[in-house]
């Protein structure tokens, strides 16, 4: 516990000195973020704050290191911790590159692929889960995507969340509590050492970067923190009956990693680019909603800390109360899911709608059966007459009211006049046919409020796109409203029709 307190304070004091030295070096070289559409602050603030709390933990740990007993201790009880300082040292660099020089988002990503594989052959990888009431299962094979994916989803997640001055460095301070708390309970010191310096280097800087913020991490810092804690978690996995291998930092990792999950389904429900940057993450919706940057920042922490109390509990409960807290977490989750606006979206009504489209679409379903022998038969019509009939039927299927086809010319008719002459004759030549449903007239229906009116064109083949005629329908839809597929069907009907006109001429 001494070693615990002293690389705690040691990481504080230097973080607390470091940070404004930084900060005057970021102003220097003008390395700074500038206000922008999705950012919240209104002046131009350094982003260098992550070196700060990177070279916080590593002199920490350095002088630790002068007790040579000591270190040998801690080195033989981990043999993996200069490797994964290695990939900590890459993530941050990777990030703070992004700081001075801005990246792109293919070369971030795949930045980030490449220090999630090399942690998994470095040995911080996840090959084995325990899930409540099942048992241990081996992931095989999966074991590589799954550590992958694992390092992407908190890196991104903390960089995601890092959107109010203090939000990011606070939750990721609560989390090393919470998981340096566990790692005692579990008699992991290494570990624990390892989320106690993480732990005062974000003290110190929080001092400095809490409402109102002098100073961001950038992608640097949140680069450092979220690898450190995705791979610091997997090395002090807790694999009880109870709880997955990454179970604990997911559920203490409950807001940012909820949201950077929702993030990408709210945008493709909302027909967005499902990477494209937005201003719908929770604490904008916060902001929005009326609350202060620090009372979100406040509210935000308290989730945190709750998830965080949650976590510790799970990991000496039974399987009885393990279930009730995962189905509390469950309902806490649909309700950050309505809060992020993302529910609305994935109702039972929308969802049946979706399933709906894709039956239709893929000609399951009986009404799209049904209407397909509709277009059958009016490509097999014989003549114009019996080409109609079938239009007609149609037109009665989909319940228009009135129905009026005019014919440039009638199908089969040629001329040898010139282009001119041919288009007058044809005009002259007009042949018209109608339709009604149960003796309706055009005046009348036209005369009435609530008519759908559509006139469609009758083109020819995408080759030839010659016009045909016209179809000119009239439907009351204050008695019978417009079917979710009417419209797609109608279209569906216009190019029959234009198909055997082609036919017929």
């Amino acid at each position: 516990m001494t070693t615990i307190i002293f690389v705690f304070f040691i990481a504080f004091l230097l973080s607390l000195l470091l940070t404004p030295i930084v900060l005057r070096v970021a102003n220097r070289f003008n390395i700074v973020d500038v206000p922008k559409d999705r950012k919240v602050h209104d002046r131009p603030i350094p982003r260098l704050g992550g070196v700060a709390m990177f070279f916080a933990f590593m002199v920490s740990l350095a002088l630790l290191a002068l007790n040579r007993e000591m270190f040998l201790d801690v080195a033989g009880k981990e043999p993996r911790l200069p490797l994964f300082l290695v990939g900590l040292t890459a993530a941050f660099l990777l990030g703070l590159w992004d700081d001075i020089r801005r990246l792109s988002s293919g070369t971030k990503f795949l930045g980030q692929l490449l220090i999630g594989v090399f942690s998994f052959y470095a040995g911080i990888n996840v090959t084995l889960v325990s899930i409540p009431f099942i048992g241990s299962i081996s992931l095989g094979y999966l074991a590589l995507p799954v550590t992958v994916f694992w390092f992407l989803l908190v890196i991104n997640a903390i960089n995601l969340i890092d959107g109010l001055d203090g939000l990011a460095s606070g939750i990721c301070l609560f989390v090393s509590i919470t998981i340096m708390v566990v790692c005692l309970l579990e008699n992991k010191l290494v570990e624990a050492i390892g989320f106690a310096a993480l732990g005062g280097a974000l003290i110190g800087f929080l001092r400095y970067n809490f409402n109102p913020a002098s100073i961001f991490m950038g992608d640097g810092g949140s680069y450092f923190l979220g690898y450190f804690i995705a791979a610091l978690s997997i090395l002090g996995a807790i694999k009880s009956q109870v709880a997955t291998a990454i179970l604990i930092p997911v559920i203490a990792l409950g807001v940012p990693l909820i949201d950077t999950l929702f993030a990408p389904v709210r945008r493709f429900a909302l027909g967005r680019k499902m990477f494209q940057p937005d201003k719908s993450h929770l604490h904008h919706r916060m902001l929005a909603m009326g609350y202060s940057q620090r009372r979100a920042v406040l509210i935000i922490y308290g989730f945190t800390i709750i998830l965080g109390i949650a976590s510790i509990v799970i990991i000496h409960a039974q399987d009885e109360v393990v279930a009730l807290i995962l189905i509390v977490l469950g309902m806490g989750i649909i309700f950050l899911g309505r809060f992020f606006g993302i529910m609305e979206y994935f109702t039972m009504k929308r969802i049946g709608r979706w399933l709906q489209d894709i039956s239709y679409e893929t000609g399951i379903s009986h009404e799209r059966r049904h209407f397909l022998n509709h277009q059958m038969a009016i490509a097999h019509a014989k003549d114009i007459n019996h080409f109609w009939g079938e239009v007609c039927n149609t037109l009665q299927y989909l319940e228009f009211d009135f129905a009026e086809l005019s014919l440039i010319s009638k199908p089969g008719s040629t001329s040898a006049d010139s282009e001119n002459e041919r288009v007058q004759k044809d005009r002259d030549s007009q042949v018209n046919y109608t339709w009604s449903r149960n003796g309706a007239k055009a005046a009348d229906l036209l005369g009435k409020q609530g008519m759908l009116i559509i006139e469609q064109p009758l083109m020819g083949s995408d080759d030839t796109l010659k016009q045909h005629g016209t179809l000119f329908l009239v439907k009351d839809i204050r008695e019978q409203g417009i079917g979710h597929y009417s419209l797609k069907r109608l279209e569906h009907l216009r190019r029959a029709m234009g198909a055997k006109l082609d036919d017929f001429h």
